[in-house]
């Protein structure tokens, strides 16, 4: 069994890539969780033991990381299990992706095997990428390129700050509202929140799709699930997972 890994901003989620390919995805825990060792060790073990796997019988981990701080914990437990360790952007090539980007140093982790996914699933058709997690990111592929990508605020990270800064507000789980004006705070913020964010998602999307031909539209991210059903985009959850193993088959590693 292959443990698969991805270190983002605010979440990290593990995956199990099992012997017929398939991705399970088994946990998805805070980064502040990360902090105790012991606690992120046991809490592996723990959710193995649903799914009926323990620890040794992992025989490959492989991650891709935007936080580097915790990097070297994900290290540790391969060296420590006496398995194979590969990461993106570290001892893992990726040549597959071309880019029109002059510092490839800039490009994230996570953009990367986004991208790399993309041209497994999609090799013919040029590709808009749609990645609501901490930050929005939306970026084209044309050819088999990836020429860049914009970034905003995610939609949650806006909630946050909005939340923090406004004293009078209280938290509440906001959701999509079919309605132009608010009659309420809440129902104002649902609009200014989900909907303003649906509205500039799509505004981007239609720009770029003037630059493409035809283009996949694919969506992703923790995010997606408050706009999935209100667009007609192809909605993966799994994405970056999937372009992690199809990495690791390009490198003959799986």
């Amino acid at each position: 069994m292959k443990l698969l890994v991805d270190i983002g901003n605010t979440a990290i989620k593990f995956a199990i890539l099992n012997s017929q390919k398939k991705i399970i995805v088994f946990l998805t825990m805070s980064s502040r969780e990360l902090v105790a060792e012991k606690n992120f060790r046991q809490k592996i073990i723990t959710v193995l033991s649903t799914i009926k796997l323990v620890l040794t019988d992992l025989t490959l981990l492989a991650l891709f990381s935007v936080r580097p701080m915790w990097d070297d914990l994900f290290y540790q437990l391969a060296a420590d299990l006496k398995i194979p360790f590969y990461q993106v952007k570290k001892n893992l090539f990726t040549e597959r992706l071309k880019t029109d980007i002059p510092n490839l140093r800039n490009l994230g982790a996570d953009l990367i095997v986004g991208s790399y996914a993309t041209l497994v699933l999609f090799p013919k058709q040029d590709v808009i990428l749609v990645n609501m997690g901490t930050a929005t990111t939306i970026s084209l592929l044309k050819q088999g390129i990836l020429l860049g990508t914009i970034i905003m605020p995610g939609l949650e990270t806006a909630a946050e700050a909005l939340f923090e800064r406004a004293q009078l507000l209280q938290k509440f789980d906001f959701s999509y509202d079919n309605a132009t004006l608010g009659k309420n705070t809440k129902q104002a913020i649902n609009i200014g929140l989900v909907n303003g964010h649906l509205l500039a998602i799509t505004a981007f999307v239609n720009q770029l799709s003037t630059e493409a031909i035809k283009p996949q539209v694919i969506l992703t991210g923790g995010n997606a699930v408050y706009i999935k059903k209100l667009v007609n985009y192809h909605y993966d959850k799994d994405l970056l997972f999937k372009g992690l193993v199809a990495i690791l088959q390009d490198n003959k590693l799986i």
